[in-house]
């Protein structure tokens, strides 16, 4: 289902926690509403969700205003950070339980359901573990079945609310591919909540970044990257250099686009602070002349080029 969001504004205490927001989410899309904490992005969510109401504009699901509708009306599935998992029900049941609290007549039958449970199962790659209780999975497997719970109801719409926060580094990468492959199964439209720019940047179809209750820009992830709208953006999505004034406003550049060169004649002097040789790039940060520092990424092979090091 598409959403159409006109106009949204929500002041709390005399502070605008969302400031005349407008977004158009396509049926089947993934999009990121990214940004820091305090812009508004999960108060922009639970509102989708139904679980807050604007103080003006209003939401529409393929073209229906929302508005007047319940939250467990809406056909809204909701994960959170922290699973919300039963602890005392199994995998299977946790999954089930959507479906098994429907009033009777729109209940499924005990075989629906049971199918419906084993083919979630199979698509979270969890078959084997419908037995098991949530104390007994890991932090990665709990967030699947959550998901899983989700998606039982056949929602409509998806909203995912910072869903890989609480876990390590290295499974969060693992789940966003993992969450990717999900969405291009379900095709459920989905919004994510996220403030991590390279979850947003890998996951979605479609980037919103957020900042001070607004939309400062929308659109797919290479757009934001390479034409941020506003410095706000380019600051926050990748890294970026702000260099000194020019006549046009503020100069901009992204540590991949800097050179190095040991020709007194050309650029600026700078000398290398810090040199971090790892990985396919060597990421060094230069102390300029003029004052301050920049970042410059080189490949190794340019590193090796140069035969530069720390104090150069």
């Amino acid at each position: 289902m598409s959403i159409q969001i006109r106009n949204l504004s929500k002041r709390l205490g005399g502070k605008a926690i969302l400031d005349r927001v407008s977004l158009d989410i396509p049926e089947g899309g993934l999009l990121a509403l990214l940004g820091p904490s305090g812009s508004g992005k999960t108060t922009l969510l639970r509102i989708i969700a139904g679980l807050e109401t604007p103080d003006e504009g209003e939401v529409r699901v393929h073209g229906e205003d929302s508005g007047a509708q319940r939250p467990q009306d809406r056909q809204v599935g909701f994960v959170f950070q922290h699973y919300a998992l039963f602890p005392h029900m199994s995998v299977r049941q946790n999954i089930a339980f959507g479906l098994e609290v429907r009033p009777r007549a729109q209940r499924p039958s005990r075989d629906a359901i049971r199918a419906r449970v084993d083919e979630l199962l199979q698509l979270i790659q969890m078959d084997s573990y419908g037995h098991r209780l949530p104390s007994e999975l890991s932090g990665g497997q709990r967030q699947r079945v959550a998901l899983a719970r989700a998606l039982a109801v056949q929602p409509r719409v998806l909203l995912l609310d910072e869903p890989f926060g609480a876990l390590d580094a290295q499974v969060r990468a693992e789940l966003r591919h993992w969450l990717r492959r999900l969405h291009d199964v379900a095709k459920v439209t989905t919004v994510l909540v996220t403030h991590d720019q390279e979850e947003a940047m890998e996951v979605a179809d479609t980037v919103a970044v957020m900042n001070r209750a607004r939309i400062e820009q929308v659109g797919p992830p290479r757009d934001i990257y390479d034409h941020p709208a506003t410095a706000f953006v380019a600051g926050f999505v990748g890294q970026m250099n702000r260099l000194h004034q020019v006549a046009e406003g503020r100069a901009f550049a992204r540590p991949h686009e800097m050179e190095l060169s040991l020709d007194p004649s050309e650029g600026q002097a700078a000398q290398v602070a810090r040199m971090a040789p790892t990985g396919a790039l060597a990421r060094l940060r230069l102390r300029l002349a003029s004052g301050g520092e920049v970042a410059v990424h080189l490949t190794r092979d340019r590193l090796a080029d140069l035969r530069i090091g720390e104090g150069s």
